[in-house]
Formats: structure tokens, sequence, C-alpha cells
């Protein structure tokens, strides 16, 4: 059952929100939405997620606080109380449904910029406490939150019309994986085990929307910016990957998105945001996971979501399990002095689209394909790359790279992978920056 609300109709408000104490998707967006939405909130009924829509107006007139971020997280509170949500959706960018600016300096000392960090997790922890930043266990989320962050009606519409032909149409494809060359991927690798097809390519030049035909799922472990994601060349030299330009020439429609990368998931800074230009794109993915400010090659919260979403499919409950075992963790956190550089990469993570999408048999996901249509290489079930089936002994090929280079990387992403554990421990903080 999809509720409604109606601005104007305080006491019909309060009895519907009684008469559906049982929902899962909490949605939230100006009232000029509302018709938009309402089909959307329809098809997720057919998906069996019951969801319930208020708008910031009516939140903003009947809500007591001292302005429209404590009132919308008074509101959101109530509701978690009464209904056990597990999915909140904000519809609009920060000037239509703000954002909580949670003080966590960039670095213990506090000299550094960005010490106000934009983070919609407030809105997660109906507790919240500001004195809890940076500490074991703190301000822990009780549901996940994602944000649709459109800035009108028609980029609402074509976002809208991406996730249900996404969600409708989902068909398992490839797991790809874009690193710098100077970045070792596999501890991913390790996390998503020897039975899965994973392709790993270091391109050194722009991306070649060729490459994403046949996928479902992308990681980019990449250095960024706000509106562009950048690779290393062999050189050295930094070279754009993907930028906000590019979005519109991707030509294809994928599943998820995951950005390694600082700053591409920002939507107060200055310029267009990479993550945003492309989930409000006709094409690329239906659901971006970014950092809207610094990132780190070795964040736990990457790969815990990543081992959890293809056990249980449940986007929005995968990321709050990564995000628990991470604040959970005390080889990272101390519960009497603050780590506010490492709490960063928690209040820094935006999920962009459909926060309570679940998939069905997500361990089949991930196809094991014979010919790629695009290259034409014949691949075999190894789970390491794209390999040879006819060769005596494994041989990497990645489209548009050399193939000894590329087995010389596959062969140490391999031994970097089996001293992953040891090398976490070590907690050595690599910036993607």
């Amino acid at each position: 059952m999809v509720i409604m609300v109606f601005p104007d109709c305080l006491l019909l408000n309060r009895a519907s929100a009684e008469s559906s104490a049982d929902y899962e998707l909490l949605v939230i967006g100006p009232e000029s939405y509302r018709t938009m939405l309402k089909w959307f909130l329809d098809f997720k009924e057919t998906q069996g997620v019951k969801a319930n829509y208020f708008s910031i107006e009516w939140i903003d007139a009947n809500v007591q606080g001292q302005c429209i971020v404590e009132k919308l997280h008074e509101f959101i509170a109530g509701e978690y109380r009464r209904s056990c949500i597990k999915y909140l959706l904000l519809v609009g960018t920060y000037e239509q449904v703000p954002t909580k600016y949670v003080y966590s300096p960039s670095d213990e000392a506090g000299l550094a910029d960005f010490n106000y960090k934009p983070s919609d997790w407030y809105y997660a922890v109906p507790d919240w406490n500001d004195s809890e930043v940076g500490l074991l266990g703190g301000n822990i989320p009780k549901f996940a939150v994602g944000r649709l962050p459109v800035r009108n009606r028609e980029e609402l519409d074509r976002l809208l019309q991406k996730i249900v032909q996404v969600e409708r149409e989902f068909k398992p494809g490839l797991f790809l994986i874009l690193s710098d060359q100077n970045i070792n991927a596999g501890f991913l690798l390790d996390i998503l085990n020897t039975s899965r097809k994973v392709i790993v390519e270091s391109p050194s030049t722009t991306l070649d929307a060729g490459l994403l035909n046949n996928v479902t799922y992308l990681v980019s472990i990449t250095h960024g910016n706000p509106d562009a994601l950048f690779t290393r060349t062999p050189d050295g030299e930094l070279k754009v990957l993907l930028a906000c330009g590019d979005a519109d020439k991707l030509g294809v429609t994928y599943a998820i998105h995951y950005m390694a990368a600082c700053f591409a998931g920002s939507l107060d800074l200055s310029g267009e945001s990479l993550a945003r230009t492309l989930v409000t794109s006709k094409g690329g993915p239906g659901l971006v996971i970014a950092s809207s400010r610094t990132e780190r090659l070795d964040n736990p919260i990457l790969f815990g979501f990543w081992e959890r979403f293809l056990a249980t499919g449940d986007v929005g409950c995968s990321f709050i399990e990564a995000v628990e075992s991470y604040l959970l963790d005390q080889r990272v956190f101390s519960s009497s002095k603050p780590s506010f550089s490492s709490y960063n990469f928690y209040l820094d993570k935006v999920i962009y689209g459909d926060v309570s999408w679940r998939i069905k048999d997500p361990e089949y996901s991930i196809v094991d394909i014979s010919i790629l249509s695009n290259t034409g290489v014949q691949v075999e079930n190894n789970g390491r790359g794209l390999l040879n089936e006819n060769a005596d002994e494994p041989t990497v090929f990645l489209p548009g790279g050399n193939s000894i280079i590329l087995l010389l990387v596959y062969t140490l992403s391999l031994i970097l992978a089996a001293e992953h554990k040891i090398w976490s421990r070590s907690r050595s903080r690599v910036s993607t920056r």
C-alpha cells in the first residue's frame, strides 16, 4: 500500500500515517514532485516495498524545530520509532531537501579545510549525539539513506525512468573494476573470491564507453575531484578518465557504480558533481555510491558492502551493515579519543539512487561470459580477470592493453591480494586524492 500525504489535510495525514505503521520506505521531497513520485512508489509496491511519501513543505509547516534540518530529523526519527523503516529516500539537491553539516575535522588537529561535512546519515540516527562523532560506535545509522539529487522535474522523470528500467529489466552481467595503474585492486578481488568473474582494467586515457557493454557492476578506484575521475599514466601524468561531459556519451545503462575517489559525490562544491551527472543522465548507472569529500583506498566500507550485497541483494541494508562493522572496529576507533579522519569516510558517503533496491538471486548476478561482443575475447570461469581459454597458462587479456604487461600486473595483484589481511592490519592510510 502506498500512502500519499496531502499538505492541507492534517487529520487525514495523521490517520494515513497511523494506518500504515509497517511500511519500509520513507520518501521526502518537494510538493511539486508529488505526482511523479506516486508513479514511482506504485512501482515499488509491485516490487514488495511498502512506501510512504511526505512533502518537505508539510513537514516544515507541521513539525516543531528551529530549522528545517531539525524538523526533518525530528519527523524522520518519529517515523522510524513508529514504523521501523528500513530506507529513507530524499528527493532533490541540498537546496530542496537540506542536509546536515556535521563538525568533524579533516584531521585530528582540526587544521585542514572542510571541517564541516555534509551528511545525510544524520537523519538515519534518531538519537544523534555530536559528542560521539569520531568515537567507536558513534552514531551508527539505523536505516539506509539515499538521495535522488535532481534539480527539476525533467531530471526526476529521467532518473525515475532509468531506475524502473534497471530494476524491472535487471540482467546479470560483468563486474568491472577500473583502477589506476599504481593502485592495487587485489583486496577487492580477494573479497569477491575466485568463483566470480571479475574484469580489472587500468586505462591510461579517457574511458571507452564500449568497455561498459555487458557490465552490471562497476567499481572505479581512482583519483577524483567533484566533476571528474582521473587515472595515472605509466609516466606518472594524471589523465581524465571520466568527466561530467562524458555522461551523455556512455550510451549504455548499468546497475551500480561504486566510486572510490575523492569528492566525486559532492553536491555543494563549485562546479558540477560527477556522481550526480551520471545518475541523472539517460545512460550510465541506475545507482551510484560515492564520497562527497575524501576517500581512502583501503576503506573497509567498500569491500564490506560488496561482500554483503552479493550475498543478500539488498543495497541499503548491505551498506548499513558495512558501515556498522566499520564503526565498531576497535582497530580503527577508540571509545575515548576521536578519530575524525577515519570517521569522515562514513560521514562523506552518499548513495544516489533507489536505496531500497533489492536484487533477487544476487549470487547469480555476475555472469561468466564466453565471448565479449566488443572485444571477441574468449574467457573461462576463473574469476580473476579475462583469461584465454585456449592457452596452456593463464594470460590476461584486457581491452587496449599489452598482454605481457597485464600479465605482470595480474600476477602482482594476486600476490598483493594474498597479503591483504596482513596489509589491512597495518592500517596504512593510502589516499586516493
